[in-house]
């Protein structure tokens, strides 16, 4: 016992030795070495440096790294300026599982964690100012003060950065990001570490995260809401958890505050997956570049007022390749997939006051090309998207859009299917906005192939079905119901509707509508009035 006694006051002294006589060499040279690395154009300031020996831990408060002005103006004159500049404040520097005696007698530094609280780091990169000097590499600037740097882990936690890029016609590019979680996974700086294919940038990894983003849209309708925001260097993939477009006002109240018929959206996207997204284009030259863009599920709700006057002027130039053409940004995204979306329109009739309903669940698509750069679209002017549905719990939808890029005037076709569908599921839409029932109506396929662009449409359209019947309605307010009209019923399904295509006898009708647009109505209404106009023509309803 008194041996132990005796080692345990000896290691004790020992470490209040090294505690005092290391950390005085340490505040020495944290300064100098900066200033040397740097070739005098950086210096670093702080509040205090701690070293404790015994627990293998360094602390740093109140640290930041600023630029030396005159030294930097000296070296853009002598063509010796580096294009980024970097400034750095913390408000406290962990250093942990911190082996000294590596450090002071190897110049070896080696810790298991580098922890950085609240970090403000301003990146400033001028593309005008050209370093005529042979670069040097990281372990070039650091090797004549130590011979490798290692740390297993260097987290950056609400972290604040701030990215300006000069541009070469001196045009500036602003980013600004808050509340960043940074995290740097088995970093090595030595001889060896630049030419290892295991590593990126030194680094097994690099993970940037933001917790949340919100904003409002430009009009103030909606608030855009974005959640799990994970950057993976190595692999140049950007995850997202959640996207979500949420109005600010209930139907009733976004309607009336606009005055006019305008679509009220809610949608939810989650999952999302961008890989091989380029940083560099999308950060100095704001262009979105990416090989594959995954969407794993989502739901979006759609609601129109028709009661509603229509909204001033018309909707030419909105297709949607004639938006893509005009998007601020340039985009080149190779593929993108999209996996259990769900879809709800509703539409209020203005006569009955009555809503609507339109279901697409399970929905799936792949979307191919998409591109506004003019290089690109010159190879290739297809943008096509192949899409999969049920439409109203009920039938198999596929169809397939072919976007023309570059066409002035949104030229497009789209072809689809859709299979083995009780015609009754359609209720929920023709009752309130048609004030027709299907009684009864076997759908066993409906084809479509249209082309057309942004002031009309046309093509051919084959419904196959059996046992169709319908009831003519008619509101009862007093119950607040539909009735049926049964005259007027039985003379439709006698005499002008068509009970089944084909016909006992009869070959296949198919019809070939054509479509002039109102062009005060979208892509989507031009495609679903030539579809319905063809299903009318070959069933007979156009004449009820």
């Amino acid at each position: 016992m008194v041996i132990a006694g005796i080692l345990a006051g000896l290691i004790f002294a020992l470490g209040f030795y090294l505690n005092q006589r290391w950390n005085g060499m340490m505040r020495e040279e944290l300064k100098s070495y900066v200033q040397e690395i740097s070739d005098s154009l950086y210096k670093v300031e702080y509040k205090s440096a701690r070293l404790n020996v015994l627990t293998g831990s360094v602390t740093i408060e109140k640290a930041s790294m600023v630029l030396d002005t005159a030294v930097y103006e000296r070296m853009r004159k002598n063509h010796t300026a580096p294009p980024e500049i970097y400034l750095v404040s913390v408000d406290k520097l962990e250093l942990k599982y911190f082996k000294p005696w590596r450090y002071f007698r190897n110049k070896e530094l080696n810790a298991g964690l580098l922890k950085v609280s609240s970090p403000t780091i301003i990146i400033e990169q001028n593309a005008n100012v050209r370093d005529t000097s042979k670069p040097l590499t990281a372990y070039q600037h650091i090797s004549p003060k130590m011979k490798s740097i290692l740390i297993g882990t260097l987290a950056l936690d609400s972290t604040h950065v701030r990215y300006k890029f000069i541009r070469k016609d001196s045009s500036v590019v602003l980013h600004e990001f808050q509340n960043l979680d940074i995290r740097v996974n088995d970093f090595l700086i030595d001889s060896q570490a630049l030419n290892d294919p295991t590593r990126f940038l030194y680094a097994r990894n690099y993970e940037i995260g933001m917790r949340n983003y919100t904003s409002l849209t430009k009009d103030s309708l909606y608030s855009l809401n974005i959640t799990g925001i994970r950057y993976e260097a190595a692999e140049r993939t950007l995850r997202i958890g959640g996207i979500e477009v949420n109005p600010r006002y209930e139907k009733e109240a976004f309607q009336q505050l606009l005055g006019y018929q305008q679509d009220y959206y809610y949608a939810i996207l989650s999952d999302i997956a961008v890989y091989n997204i380029n940083p560099k284009l999308l950060l100095q030259a704001q262009q979105i570049w990416a090989d594959k863009v995954v969407i794993g599920g989502g739901k979006l709700e759609i609601y129109r007022d028709r009661s509603l006057p229509l909204p001033p002027g018309d909707k030419l130039g909105q297709f949607p390749n004639q938006v893509l053409a005009k998007f601020a940004v340039p985009i080149v995204i190779d593929t993108l997939m999209g996996h259990r979306v769900n879809m709800q329109y509703m539409e209020t009739n203005p006569e009955s006051g009555r809503s609507g309903e339109l279901r697409f669940s399970n929905i799936n698509g792949r979307f191919l090309n998409i591109t506004n750069v003019d290089s690109l679209v010159q190879r290739n002017n297809h943008c096509t998207a192949d899409i999969d549905a049920i439409l109203m719990n009920s039938g198999k939808l596929t169809a397939r859009f072919d976007f023309i890029l570059g066409s002035k005037t949104g030229n497009f076709a789209v072809s689809g299917e859709l299979k083995n569908m009780n015609g009754k599921e359609l209720n929920p839409v023709t009752k309130p906005l048609g004030k027709v029932e299907i009684r009864s109506c076997h759908i066993n396929e409906l084809s479509f192939q249209i082309k057309g662009d942004e002031r009309k449409a046309s093509g051919q359209v084959k419904l196959l079905y059996d046992h169709l019947r319908i009831a003519i309605l008619k509101e009862d307010k007093a119950h607040n119901e539909y009735v049926r009209k049964g005259l007027i019923s039985l003379l439709a399904n006698i005499m002008a509707l068509k009970e089944s295509n084909p016909l006992p006898g009869e070959n296949v009708r198919i019809s070939r509508p054509t479509l002039q647009r109102d062009i005060r109505k979208s892509f989507f209404n031009l495609i679903w009035k030539t579809i319905f106009a063809g299903v009318k023509e070959t069933a007979g309803t156009g004449k009820i």
